[in-house]
């Protein structure tokens, strides 16, 4: 398989993929890949984040089967924040890897900018990776002095990193590192980051903060925005938690909310006019928010955004690529 380094050897880059992808399409087809991959290496210099005054939904967790979906249903879109090919296994993973190149280099001739996902905290062993790119570090990836706090529910060997060691920190950032060079983009996906001790008590919020630094520094470094998805509800964060938070995140940087207006927030007015207090802290501080609707109804989230959002804000609401958008929730009239 050919090796994508973000700092170096880009035409060979070029060359490789389209030798694999060209026995496998149309000629037509096969002309404007080509062209989309030529303008690969250099989308995460470019990166900026797109106007969400008008449109705001962005595509999160999408999978090679967005290729079978109506191009008519993305034809406002901008950002895929995370593409993985499914179901990957030994035997069939040369066929992941082209298949993820061709899915990967459509989106971008459509004009989208495409990220990876990684697990911001758990590591496991190489072969339960089941997706490409690989979603997590490997545990043979770690050294043997690697600190761990346990294990991820329901998957014993999905080890959960000790964000409050350093050296393991480091170590875990090297892996991040490889794989991030194997597969440039402009936008990395870091599920898992952080949890906010109101949600539950982990480990310190200090801590969380301190890894999220230094995998966004990692990320810059390398040329590409990150969004760290985390768990809390905004406005039960203290002043000095947002504080650690934006200095972590830092500007033209994003976070990534399952909770955004929990019903437990909406029950509250006071509950309700903190986090949007808060929400207009991060935002004026250069943050980007990424609403991702889970226990809310995305179009009650659209309508009580609209009411305090500002025309300049990066703001956005999650999509389902599988499924026709809702204008009426995604479309700002």
């Amino acid at each position: 398989m050919a090796r994508f380094s973000a700092s170096s050897h880009h035409e060979e880059v070029r060359r490789a993929l389209a030798s694999r992808l060209r026995p496998t399409i149309p000629a037509s087809l096969f002309l404007v890949l080509l062209t989309a991959l030529a303008a690969w290496p250099s989308q995460s210099a470019s990166f900026q984040w797109p106007d969400s005054s008008h449109y705001w939904r962005v595509l999160v967790n999408v999978n090679q089967y967005i290729e079978s979906r109506p191009e008519s249903w993305f034809v406002h879109d901008k950002i895929v924040t995370d593409l993985q090919v499914l179901d990957v296994t030994p035997a069939n993973y040369s066929h992941a890897v082209a298949q993820y190149q061709r899915v990967r280099a459509l989106l971008d001739a459509r004009g989208m900018y495409v990220g990876t996902y990684i697990s911001g905290r758990t590591v496991g062993p190489a072969s339960d990776q089941k997706v490409y790119p690989p979603g997590s570090v490997s545990l043979e990836q770690m050294p043997p002095t690697a600190r761990y706090i346990g294990s991820w529910p329901s998957q014993p060997d999905r080890k959960i990193i000790d964000v409050t060691d350093a050296e393991t920190r480091r170590a875990f950032h090297a892996g991040m590192k490889q794989l991030w060079e194997d597969v440039p983009a402009p936008i990395r996906f870091v599920d898992n980051a952080a949890i906010h001790p109101a949600v539950q008590k982990t480990q310190p919020w200090e801590a969380y903060c301190e890894n999220m630094a230094e995998i966004r520094h990692l990320s810059e470094s390398m040329g590409s925005r990150v969004i760290f998805n985390i768990a809390m509800h905004v406005g039960l964060m203290s002043d000095e938690d947002a504080r650690e938070l934006i200095d972590a995140v830092g500007p033209n940087n994003g976070i990534a909310l399952e909770m955004p207006w929990h019903p437990n927030i909406q029950k509250g007015k006071d509950a309700t006019a903190k986090a949007v207090a808060r929400y207009r802290q991060l935002l004026d501080s250069g943050l980007v928010v990424i609403m991702i609707p889970v226990d809310e109804s995305p179009q009650m989230l659209a309508d009580w955004v609209r009411t305090w959002r500002k025309p300049d804000d990066h703001i956005y609401i999650s999509g389902i690529f599988w499924k026709e958008p809702d204008m009426s929730v995604y479309y700002l009239h």
